[in-house]
């Protein structure tokens, strides 16, 4: 993996883990796991803020896969990833 490879990694590690802190907010809101709720893109753009508005069941059944990333649609990046399943709200993808 080359360095750009590890920096997109790192950073789509970073908003990964700032969606679990925030499925575990929800959690404890007393927010039901059927509800929608916000997380956030995790793709490899720092600078990224968008929003994505799914289901806690729907989030936690892409985290059940430990390679998978959620992402707003068309934040992919075809050089580092590939998209594995497409929903109407956002992508998952696989590092390449």
């Amino acid at each position: 993996m080359d360095g750009r490879q590890q920096r997109f990694v790192q950073n789509e590690e970073l908003f990964r883990r700032a969606n679990e802190r925030l499925r575990e907010d929800w959690g404890r809101l007393g927010i039901e796991r059927a509800s929608q709720a916000m997380f956030l893109c995790e793709c490899s753009d720092t600078a990224c803020r968008e929003p994505i508005r799914i289901r806690i069941t729907d989030y936690e059944a892409v985290r059940s896969d430990p390679d998978a990333y959620m992402l707003v649609p068309g934040h992919q990046d075809d050089a580092v990833e590939r998209v594995i399943g497409e929903h109407r709200r956002f992508l998952v993808v696989h590092k390449n």
